[in-house]
């Protein structure tokens, strides 16, 4: 029963706050490559605590999920300072290509949806990381402008620019290699 409520409770506290994480760990990173990873092990951390210490551990649920996505940016960037110090190579995640059912496209489409998919992630690797993120949050996670803004601080009017521009290259880039 203690399991079924621990779990019932992280999967609530999971819905009303990941977003929000999410979006705080892309603005905090400097390099999106490691989102995925500092998120995961946001939520991996969150489950140890509950099941060692219950749900009543948690006095401000929301807060603490907070305070444990900035210790694991901390920590994530303290450690690779140790190692290597802190990569500006950005490698975007390909397995999103393999959820495209190929029943309802012809394999010839499929071969050209992934080949322009892939060109395209290959010209956005060299964009700076701001406009990798508020590429990342308006176009997969749906974030309005106005919120993208508020998160990094910046005018609605650079994030439009940022997105705007980058739409305009790439879809230049795409046509100079025959793939519009």
């Amino acid at each position: 029963m203690a399991n079924h409520n621990q779990n019932v409770f992280f999967n609530e506290l999971y819905d009303a706050t990941h977003e929000k994480v999410l979006a705080y760990i892309i603005v905090k990173c400097g390099n999106t490559e490691d989102v995925a990873d500092i998120f995961q092990e946001t939520y991996t951390e969150i489950v140890k605590v509950i099941r060692k210490h219950g749900i009543e551990y948690l006095k401000k649920p929301e807060a603490f999920v907070m305070q444990i996505a900035k210790n694991k940016i901390y920590r994530h960037y303290k450690f690779l300072e140790r190692l290597r110090g802190i990569e500006e190579t950005y490698d975007f995640d390909n397995s999103n290509l393999k959820n495209i059912d190929i029943e309802q496209i012809s394999f010839e489409e499929f071969l050209e949806s992934k080949e322009m998919v892939e060109m395209a992630i290959s010209y956005l690797v060299q964009k700076d990381e701001l406009t990798k993120k508020i590429f990342y949050l308006y176009y997969f996670m749906e974030k309005p402008i106005k919120e993208i803004a508020d998160l990094f601080s910046v005018k609605e009017s650079n994030v439009k620019n940022k997105l705007y521009r980058t739409l305009k290259e790439l879809r230049q880039y795409l046509l100079k290699e025959g793939m519009v």
